[in-house]
């Protein structure tokens, strides 16, 4: 941990590991369950595929999600660098009797991928914790430990919500002239081309390696954004290619609203969660995606 980022985040994810753990079992109808709709996705990507038999979730948390895969029949990993997210994960898979659920507290980076190959890595909430260089590395190093045929599904910060989040990041947006590009690739996406049509489009620069954002309720300075396009093209680079991009937390009301009348902004964003899949007008819309990117054969 050398970074003012990596030692936020850690003691972040070890101070509130447990208020993590309720968050993610949280059934509050007047909140929107983040976690539980990315860890839905993942288990979606699954149902999908033909065979599934080891899948890794990066940064698993409280392991709700490696719990649930392995509760499938399927091998299940999780690694995580906070040693109370492991604590908690251990405990919840020992009085089920998921033995082909594991966990293993260590850095991505330093863990063992040499073992075996998955047919499905995850990493939701991750990417935004790590540096640029970093990013880059955790694609090549996912490309190499999975199989041929086998399914990424990472979750990103949207930066085109900076667009209709009608904020700070939105002033921050105009002020550094992205607006118009972020537009174009917002309306590119409503129009539902083939994603295969979007890696050409042309995209705004990658924020500063050393920006600091408005706190949004996690204690740690540098959580970068991304757009869906930025993030197909560098794993186009990598030999991937993306199957679906799939809106997470979307937004009927900006932000200014929510804070006013959180249970209004709840029952709309949970109502079109319900029309996530599949429609990719809504990614603009939502503060964070995922996106499922395949390995070529």
């Amino acid at each position: 941990m050398d970074t003012k980022q990596q030692t936020e985040a850690l003691h972040y994810f070890r101070e509130y590991a447990d208020d993590w753990h309720r968050k993610a079992l949280s059934t509050i109808q007047t909140k929107v369950n983040v976690i539980q709709q990315r860890n839905g996705y993942v288990l979606q990507v699954i149902q999908e595929r033909a065979v599934t038999e080891a899948a890794l979730d990066v940064g698993c948390g409280t392991g709700d999600l490696v719990c649930d895969i392995a509760r499938k029949g399927i091998e299940a990993t999780g690694v995580d660098f906070a040693a109370e997210m492991i604590e908690i994960a251990q405990s919840k898979a020992q009085p089920q009797a998921l033995a082909k659920a594991r966990f293993y507290c260590a850095s991505i980076f330093d863990f063992d991928l040499s073992e075996r190959r998955y047919d499905v890595v995850s990493a939701n909430g991750f990417i935004e914790y790590i540096s640029l260089a970093e990013l880059d590395q955790f694609l090549s190093l996912t490309y190499e430990a999975l199989n041929p045929g086998g399914s990424l599904v990472v979750g990103s910060r949207n930066r085109l919500f900076n667009v209709f989040s009608l904020n700070h990041y939105t002033a921050t947006e105009i002020d550094q002239e992205h607006i118009a590009l972020l537009l174009r690739e917002a309306i590119a996406l409503a129009r539902g081309p083939k994603l295969s049509e979007l890696t050409h489009l042309e995209t705004i620069p990658l924020q500063d390696v050393n920006i600091e954002h408005a706190n949004t309720g996690i204690d740690v300075t540098t959580r970068y954004q991304f757009t869906p396009v930025q993030l197909m093209q560098m794993l186009q680079v990598k030999g991937f290619e993306t199957r679906q991009i799939y809106p997470i937390h979307i937004h009927g009301v900006p932000p200014s609203f929510k804070q006013q009348h959180p249970q209004v902004h709840t029952s709309i964003a949970n109502l079109l969660q319900t029309y996530a899949d599949h429609h990719l007008l809504l990614v603009p819309y939502a503060s964070s995606f995922m996106l499922h990117a395949q390995r070529s054969l």
